[in-house]
């Protein structure tokens, strides 16, 4: 991969009755084929991987290599779990379906468990001891608690199946300090927000959920970054701000406003909506986002709500 790779945490599309939209998911997959960004499959978050089914995760990640590879690239993203055991069959799913690249999490902090670093260690030391495929290890302190910046970095180092390292929620100084004590080239993802600082330290790849709205604007965003044309970078990036500070109202976690923008804007599955343990929006609730969305002034939802038959307000 070269240049700036930016991976979106894509939804998953479910029919009206809860299950599997396939079809959906295949159509939804090709914008951000157009767009030439790349997925990040079925996540815990956005993508609501802690509600699919083993069956289901197997088949969101087949049908993610089907309609994406070789064209951009498709990563899986399995949820966090809390045993070296359960990771590895996790992982091993996204493995056979044959994803370019499968997300490792540090292990869940259910119960309030936090590892020691030497526990974190041996967590690695088991997992990646039996798995050779190209890994993404992340750290995103969302789980519940922040990895050592030298305990991580100790990790990439000698385990050369990590490709990528993804850091989020993170600190300049954490992502300064972990690159420092890295001697290989290792491409290091972050978020959008705060990117243009990451990206001058040294970053090379962006991940986030709201190209799941905006998948042009994010191209945009890494062409002009790539072109050096930074007198437009701004505008691009606050569009961009002005949606996610937006959404922000239906978080913590993305599927609300995933399920929402994808219903109100006809995008492919959108027919269906959540899954437990969230509610589908009361009628109100889809009335407020609709209403708030078509007067954000960005300029690839307004074209997207006219293709849906929407009138833009102002």
């Amino acid at each position: 991969m070269s240049g700036i790779t930016l991976i979106c945490r894509s939804g998953t599309p479910f029919t009206a009755d809860g299950k599997l939209d396939e079809q959906g998911l295949r159509g939804y997959l090709h914008r951000f084929i157009d767009a030439r960004l790349g997925v990040n499959l079925a996540s815990g978050g956005s993508g609501e991987g802690h509600a699919l089914s083993i069956a289901e995760l197997k088949r969101v990640y087949e049908i993610g290599v089907e309609e994406c590879k070789g064209k951009v690239p498709v990563f899986a993203n399995p949820p966090e779990q809390h045993t070296v055991r359960a990771t590895r069959e996790q992982t091993m799913l996204a493995v056979e379906a044959g994803v370019d690249v499968v997300n490792v999490y540090p292990p869940a902090a259910w119960h309030g468990m936090r590892p020691k670093d030497s526990e974190l260690v041996a967590y690695y030391d088991d997992l990646f001891g039996e798995i050779k495929y190209p890994i993404a290890l992340s750290v995103n302190p969302v789980i519940g608690y922040l990895p050592d910046a030298a305990t991580i970095a100790d990790v990439c180092q000698r385990y050369k199946q990590i490709a990528i390292l993804n850091l989020f929620g993170v600190s300049d100084g954490y992502l300064v300090d972990v690159k420092d004590r890295i001697a290989r080239d290792l491409p290091i993802h972050v978020p959008l927000r705060g990117s243009l600082n990451a990206l001058a330290l040294g970053a090379r790849g962006l991940v986030g959920a709201e190209a799941n709205v905006l998948p042009k604007t994010h191209r945009q965003y890494i062409d002009l970054y790539e072109q050096k044309r930074t007198d437009e970078i701004g505008a691009v990036y606050a569009h961009i701000l002005r949606f996610k500070q937006f959404a922000a109202r239906w978080e913590p976690a993305n599927p609300r406003w995933i399920k929402m923008a994808m219903k109100v804007l006809k995008l492919p599955g959108g027919a269906g909506g959540v899954r437990e343990p969230y509610r589908n929006p009361t009628p109100e609730d889809l009335r407020a986002f609709t209403d708030g969305l078509l007067k954000l002034g960005v300029p690839e939802i307004d074209e997207q709500a006219r293709a849906a038959g929407l009138a833009v307000r102002r």
